[in-house]
């Protein structure tokens, strides 16, 4: 019986112990998730905030948005175009 007990006992320890490593997983996870929303938060929030700030008719802006819908046609493109390997 006091065997039992004992052994109930380290089994007792060694779960508290794995559950303790757990929790460090756990507030490690926790404070990475965190960390990236508030940083992606910030540069968002940042470039909205400018954006918005910038008056609508002037070549800055017209640059910006030729450039945002020359950036996304040349996405596009490089997404129908199939991957080749290169000839030596």
């Amino acid at each position: 019986m006091r065997d039992a007990v004992q052994n109930a006992t380290e089994d007792a320890a060694k779960v508290k112990e794995k559950l303790a490593g757990m929790d460090v997983g756990r507030s490690l996870s926790r404070f990475a998730y965190t960390s990236s929303y508030m940083v992606s938060y910030g540069i968002v929030y940042g470039t909205v905030f400018i954006a918005r700030a910038i008056p609508q008719d002037n070549p800055i802006v017209e640059g910006f948005i030729d450039g945002g819908r020359a950036a996304l046609d040349a996405l596009n493109e490089a997404k129908e175009t199939p991957v080749t390997a290169p000839t030596t």
